[in-house]
């Protein structure tokens, strides 16, 4: 099989994976992987302003925004203003979020455990460097194509 064919199977196949994960995660978690992950960094660094939550959870600010709104109106994060500079706008998790984040962490944990069972260490770190290599050249693809269109 031509390595151009294997290439395209091989990256068909890490989507499948992935909506694949991201549904079973949804379903196990019991809640998107978006709005989790968002959640989940707010848990870990406190107070974040809305372009930095950006940047860690890889969602385009919009999108954020759509999220940070609903989550807002469910009483699980707050907004508001930086002390320091009005144009930024922070987040934080209420009691209410912390309380949802707190009981969803050990299906988190336990999905987690069940999704590597089979695994071995040297299997999940082939993986890890593997997609570290396909991330590295996804950014450098992407970044290609934007320079081309300059």
């Amino acid at each position: 099989m031509p390595k151009q064919h294997q290439g395209l199977q091989v990256i068909q196949h890490l989507g499948q994976a992935y909506r694949s994960m991201q549904a079973a995660f949804s379903g196990r978690v019991g809640h998107a992987l978006p709005r989790w992950r968002i959640l989940f960094t707010l848990h870990e660094h406190g107070q974040c302003s809305q372009k930095m939550l950006a940047e860690q959870c890889r969602l385009d600010p919009a999108s954020l925004t759509r999220l940070l709104q609903a989550m807002q109106q469910q009483g699980w994060v707050t907004r508001s203003a930086d002390r320091n500079d009005n144009r930024v706008t922070n987040a934080s998790l209420t009691p209410a979020g912390q309380a949802v984040v707190d009981d969803a962490l050990p299906r988190r944990e336990a999905f987690f455990e069940d999704a590597l069972q089979g695994l071995s260490d040297e299997d999940v770190q082939a993986l890890t460097h593997a997609l570290d290599v396909l991330e590295r050249n996804f950014s450098q693809a992407g970044a290609s194509r934007v320079d081309q269109e300059n």
